[in-house]
């Protein structure tokens, strides 16, 4: 993988961290909340520490302009850590709204910021730094593989019967083996006898905002 394919990866691995601190919140399961924060400001700490202490040094020191993109992304690096530990220090039942609200703030910049590296930044520092073996090691050593039995995400929400059940079947049948994580905006009685009969389980549960969230696993 390139430095850009793997800091995009890095990118990616965030935003999963992001979708199940979302979740939690979403959900009202603020323990869950609480270790999805952690793991998400520990990710976003490594990738900060990584671009602030080689790469962008490294692009400057090959020429790319100071003060430009490198310490744009500096400072929105510091806004987001700002609204890390704001979060990390708040009180999530006391301000339930509140706290998802931030998180929606903290998401939104972090999305913003990523599109902005990834179109623009990233592939400048390739053109000026090329593959240096060091770089690229370090941003290797950030990209950590997805556990195998990681939860898959299907969303639903919105589609008409039997479309749901369709797209859920498929992603079933495409790696029947880990589970699949469903947002969806009504419970699909119906599909939970399909399921058993086809060897699964599932366990559903109502989402605070609306809809259902079913975790489905082989039996």
């Amino acid at each position: 993988m390139s430095l850009a394919a793997c800091l995009a990866e890095h990118h990616r691995q965030c935003d999963r961290l992001f979708a199940a601190a979302r979740r939690a919140a979403a959900a009202a399961d603020w323990p869950g909340y609480a270790r999805q924060l952690a793991a998400l400001a520990e990710a976003l700490d490594r990738h900060f520490e990584f671009e602030e202490g080689a790469l962008f040094p490294a692009f400057e020191q090959a020429g790319g302009p100071r003060g430009g993109s490198t310490q744009a992304m500096r400072e929105e690096h510091a806004e987001m850590r700002a609204l890390i530990e704001a979060l990390g220090a708040a009180a999530p039942r006391l301000d339930p709204e509140g706290c998802r609200a931030e998180l929606e703030r903290l998401w939104t910049l972090h999305a913003q910021h990523n599109a902005r590296e990834e179109a623009v930044l990233y592939p400048a520092c390739e053109r000026l730094l090329g593959e240096r073996a060091e770089l690229l090691a370090s941003a290797r050593a950030l990209v950590s593989p997805a556990p195998p039995d990681a939860p898959r995400e299907l969303d639903v929400r919105g589609l008409e019967p039997p479309e749901p059940f369709v797209r859920i079947l498929e992603e079933l049948r495409q790696s029947p083996a880990r589970p699949l994580r469903v947002l969806i905006h009504r419970e699909p009685l119906p599909l939970y006898e399909a399921l058993r009969e086809l060897g699964f389980r599932c366990r559903a549960q109502p989402r605070e905002g609306g809809g259902f969230e079913i975790l489905i696993e082989r039996g």
